[in-house]
């Protein structure tokens, strides 16, 4: 067997071990094809794909990068590059201006969709949202029959300000039995952005269903351990707030009830303050009467117990603003800016 041929073949076993999640594999097919070819391509691509799968996203960028110059007639690096300027660099003008050079280069569906995707993901995060209404318009006529696919477009089409066209890539995520909650949980967000109230709440008593017969999410906490994680969040509120909720119960449920739902309360709702709200501009101090947290929907929104307090910490400062009318200062001092 030639250099070329166990290049070739290490190629392959590389890319069908990351496909397949062995990440060890795939880095010993690495460093060997490394060996052999260090500036080949393949051999960097394979490199990039291991990094980025591996979450080590500046080596995954910069080597994204040198397969664009290796390959500047190749758009896949490119769109890779522009995805990680986006979403770790955190530079959507660069990103647009990286995917955008991209799609005189595109000549495969797969890579117009993703480069799509990021376009417009790019054009919301500087809010802009007529040109990222125009960026998904482009995929009005693809054949797309991908129920996870087709449900990030809907959401992206949502926050595009553009329901009709995210109802339509609802409609196609219902198709996928396992994804039929979800599709049905965006349908609700929706017919709400169009002030459908009937039909949202149709949705939302569906979503209700669906959830409560669905299996536990791949995180658990208990009642104690997600209060404690409540109380300390509390403690970084202003001594003026904290002073108002002194004596206000944490209440723990898994999720709204039917009755909630029936009056509009979305079904994965994390936590809710129940009580009045202070008026905007207002001195007065509001009604709040218990604050209630949701732990299934804590749970299933969760990759890990860090993730998990993290979600609650948002919740119940989010809630708490709300309801407390806390400035922009306010927000940017409790991390919510």
């Amino acid at each position: 067997m030639t250099r070329q041929d166990r290049l070739s073949a290490d190629l392959d076993r590389g890319f069908a071990a990351l496909e397949a999640g062995e990440f060890a594999a795939a880095e010993a097919c690495v460093e060997r094809c490394r060996r052999i070819d260090r500036q080949n391509p393949d051999v960097v691509l394979l490199g990039a794909a291991l990094a980025d799968a591996r979450g080590e996203l500046d080596e995954a960028l910069a080597q994204y990068r040198e397969v664009a110059e290796l390959r500047p007639d190749d758009a896949m690096p490119r769109i890779c590059v522009a995805r990680l300027e986006l979403h770790h660099a955190g530079d959507p003008d660069a990103a647009l201006e990286t995917v955008e050079a991209a799609f005189e280069l595109i000549d495969e569906e797969a890579d117009l969709v993703e480069a799509v995707v990021v376009r417009t993901e790019a054009l919301l995060a500087i809010g802009d949202t007529e040109n990222a209404r125009s960026s998904l318009a482009e995929l009005a006529s693809s054949v797309i029959d991908d129920g996870e696919l087709a449900l990030d477009l809907g959401e992206l089409a949502l926050a595009a300000e553009d329901p009709g066209g995210a109802a339509r890539w609802a409609e196609i995520a219902q198709h996928t039995p396992a994804l039929r909650a979800d599709a049905l949980h965006l349908l609700g967000r929706i017919h709400e952005a169009r002030d459908e109230r009937t039909e949202m709440i149709a949705a939302w008593q569906q979503v209700r269903e669906l959830d409560a017969a669905a299996p536990p999410g791949p995180v658990s906490i208990s009642d104690d351990e997600l209060e404690r994680i409540a109380l300390d969040t509390l403690a970084e509120l202003p001594a003026d707030v904290r002073a108002r909720l002194e004596n206000v119960p944490i209440l723990i449920d898994g999720a709204p009830s039917q009755d909630q739902v029936a009056d509009g309360l979305d079904p994965r709702l994390l936590g809710l303050f129940q009580g009045t709200p202070m008026p905007e501009g207002s001195s007065a101090v509001p009604s709040v009467t218990n604050i209630v947290l949701y732990r299934t929907n804590l749970e299933r929104a969760a990759s890990d117990l860090d993730h998990l307090a993290e979600e609650v910490r948002i919740t119940v400062l989010h809630e708490t603003a709300h309801y407390f009318g806390l400035d922009e200062d306010d927000l940017e001092k409790l991390g919510l800016d």
